[in-house]
């Protein structure tokens, strides 16, 4: 249940950042890795609780998926791990050096401005 403070830390990344524009914002990108433990859709839905009555009750959290990349420490190759297979496909070397896939970041957060019926309403 890591999820609720993720989402929550978040939220508060959110809020720091913006503080004048909560309102505005409509999109929270992030890049989740595979290896990063998080279960995005769930974090999705953990977000739409949270934010039911606030400010950010009109942004949707959305999210990319990274996959593993590592780099092997014998030849230096930067690869592309398929299956957890943490195997440079080059000198056919174990690696745990990993350059991608640990990840849970914000990417970028989409403002709008109000239309005029949401002004309206």
């Amino acid at each position: 249940m890591h999820e609720v403070s993720i989402c929550q830390s978040i939220i508060n990344a959110v809020e720091e950042e913006f503080p004048e524009q909560l309102e505005n914002i409509r999109e929270v990108h992030l890049k989740v890795g595979l290896l990063s433990c998080v279960q995005p859709e769930f974090l999705q839905q953990v977000y739409k609780m949270m934010t039911a009555d606030n400010e950010l009750q009109r942004s949707v959290l959305s999210f990319e998926r990274t996959e593993i990349k590592a780099e092997c420490e014998s030849c230096r190759q930067n690869f592309k791990v398929e299956n957890y297979v943490f195997v440079c496909p080059v000198c056919n070397i174990p690696s745990n050096n990993i350059t991608e896939g640990n990840e849970l970041i914000i990417d970028k957060i989409i403002l709008e401005e109000f239309t005029y019926e949401e002004v309206n309403q």
